[in-house]
């Protein structure tokens, strides 16, 4: 009876001092990545590229929609010359899966972008990587799929 009392004790030790110490750490560590993304949000539509530059790793590919592959430098320039110009960028549903020192974002979203004053409305999926250097979540990568427009609702029938 002795051993299981002091098992149910350790294991109680365990579970409010580790296990869910553990999961804390998971919920901040969501916390943290999403914050990187929402950061990252708002300065692409502010067009901030020092601020986005720090917050990106040098070898970060970005793959649009399009299907066009970008080195961080290409993405930069495009910001910078006003190849891209974003409104808005609204995720939905946002996945994140955290891995040791990488996490992936992961979702719908709705992207306004406006370039040489031509507004065009895009609904894709993305993918962002995230790595942990020097304490900092940072971007390494972006790749998105445009999605299907919705179907044509079907003419009433009599």
């Amino acid at each position: 009876m002795k051993t299981r009392r002091w098992a149910l004790v350790v294991l109680g030790a365990a579970v409010a001092g580790g296990w869910g110490g553990a999961t804390a750490r998971a919920a901040d560590t969501e916390k943290a990545v999403l914050a990187a993304h929402d950061k990252r949000i708002a300065l692409t539509i502010a067009g901030d590229r020092a601020g986005l530059a720090a917050m990106m790793t040098d070898d970060l590919t970005y793959t649009h929609s399009s299907g066009v592959e970008e080195s961080k430098a290409e993405f930069l320039d495009g910001l910078k010359s006003g190849k891209y110009l974003y409104r808005e960028i609204t995720p939905r549903e946002r996945k994140v899966r955290v891995h040791g020192d990488a996490a992936i974002v992961s979702g719908p979203a709705h992207v306004v972008i406006e370039p040489a004053g031509k507004r065009t409305e895009i609904d894709l999926y993305f993918t962002e990587l995230y790595v942990k250097e020097a304490g900092q979540w940072r971007m390494a990568l972006w790749q998105s799929t445009r999605l299907p427009a919705p179907a044509a609702a079907a003419p009433a029938t009599k």
